[in-house]
């Protein structure tokens, strides 16, 4: 997406952000809740399949009954117990794709070399499959150009969550203040979609090992490729806001409109809370890591904390911290390899005049003199008693709550 960037020669002052949600497009009477894809992807399984080529699996259920089903029922289900995937998997359809029982799928595919290539194949076929239902099914929302009641103003940009063309066709957002940070359901290639619980690159010591290590090895291929890789796409944030020579401190006002800030995303409002806060005085002190541990024990570590998190479901906050201390610096290596390109990249299109930021490290040019204030509105009570928790832990002080999106931009209402 970056290399496709051009800098805008804009003389408008841009001050407010405006974060698009996918309750957004449901508020204007667009299909697009998780519902909406469970539908979808039953209906159109069977044709996905054949247009992929995969062969669908054929069971007995305990009357007798024949059962087909595809690799994504295998994987994310019981495999010894097979069945349709229940509305819970779908209801949270991005966190779910975490949600992955490797003990369970080792032992139904064995640790021989026939049961792992079947299980390999098994796990690249579920990614297939739902990537390619995921993206067919947002290819079909179509927008009407119906014009709203509502004009944003030029002093704003947005980043949009998702998909659809929905700000351009009914809100006259010009295309150039408009960034999509998951893809665009007119390029395929480009739609981003999924946990952020796993950015790591997959252990190959797993899969050196062989026998239901390598198995492992395979259920963290899939995870690692259903991950948003959130660093990466803030990189490209960044960029985005420096080409309308938007620097963190200049944010007055930030919008949330219809997204539930859920885990998957959270990364992202931490970066903004970051940016539009004073910063504190007290600021904590960490100490340099070293070099001194040994690399063979790195490996055993981060070795054990794949085999309990993964292996044995263990939740991450019960797993030692050694092992998840191990695997932290590992990624940091991985992420910071990748953070130089986008440094280059960004430099060569900008020259030094800005720098980019990272939901750790915050680049601002000149300190905040105030909290920048935060609009959201929400759906629910439990949605919005959810965001009151989160912007508390964000330390983000100016707050308001609107119980609609019609009361949130109630400013930016025509007049008629």
């Amino acid at each position: 997406m970056m290399s496709g960037m051009k800098k805008m020669n804009d003389s408008r002052c841009k001050d407010t952000i405006v974060i698009i949600g996918n309750g957004f497009d449901i508020w204007q009477g667009y299909s697009t809740s998780y519902k909406e894809f469970q539908k979808y992807y039953f209906e159109n399984r069977d044709r996905i399949l054949r247009k992929l080529h995969i062969r669908k699996h054929v069971y007995l259920d305990e009357t007798g009954q024949k059962i087909s089903l595809s690799d994504v029922e295998l994987i994310y289900g019981n495999p010894f117990r097979p069945d349709e995937l229940k509305d819970e998997f779908w209801g949270t359809f991005e966190a779910s794709l975490d949600d992955i029982d490797a003990e369970r799928i080792n032992s139904f595919f064995g640790k021989d070399s026939k049961g792992l290539r079947k299980m390999s194949k098994s796990i690249r076929n579920a990614n297939r499959i739902l990537r390619e239902a995921f993206c067919s099914w947002i290819k079909e929302i179509r927008v009407d150009s119906v014009k709203s009641e509502y004009d944003f103003g030029e002093n704003c940009l947005f980043i949009n969550f998702n998909y659809t063309d929905t700000l351009l066709k009914r809100f006259g957002v010009e295309e150039e203040d408009e960034y999509h940070i998951h893809g665009e359901a007119k390029d395929k290639k480009s739609i981003i979609f999924g946990h952020s619980s796993h950015p790591q690159l997959p252990e190959s010591m797993l899969y050196k090992l062989g026998g239901r290590f390598r198995g492992l090895y395979f259920v963290e291929e899939i995870l690692y490729a259903t991950d948003k890789h959130v660093e990466d796409n803030l990189q490209e944030l960044c960029a985005f806001l420096a080409l309308h020579g938007l620097m963190p401190e200049a944010i007055k006002h930030v919008y949330i409109l219809g997204h539930s800030m859920s885990l998957p995303d959270i990364q992202y409002f931490m970066f903004f809370a970051d940016a539009t806060k004073v910063e504190s005085m007290e600021k904590e002190v960490k100490e340099k890591e070293t070099n001194e541990s040994d690399e063979i024990d790195e490996l055993h570590q981060r070795l054990q904390y794949s085999i309990n998190q993964i292996g044995y479901g263990q939740e991450k906050a019960t797993i030692d911290q050694k092992q998840r201390d191990a695997v932290i610096r590992r990624f940091q290596i991985e992420q910071e390899a990748r953070n130089i390109a986008y440094q280059k990249m960004f430099m060569d299109m900008f020259g030094k005049e800005y720098q980019l930021g990272t939901s750790q490290n915050v680049v601002i040019a000149n300190p905040r003199k105030e909290d920048a204030v935060w609009h959201i509105s929400y759906y629910s009570q439990a949605d919005k008693d959810w965001a009151e928790k989160l912007m508390k832990v964000l330390g983000c002080k100016k707050i308001l709550f609107y119980s609609t999106i019609d009361e949130c931009i109630q400013e930016f209402k025509k007049d008629t």
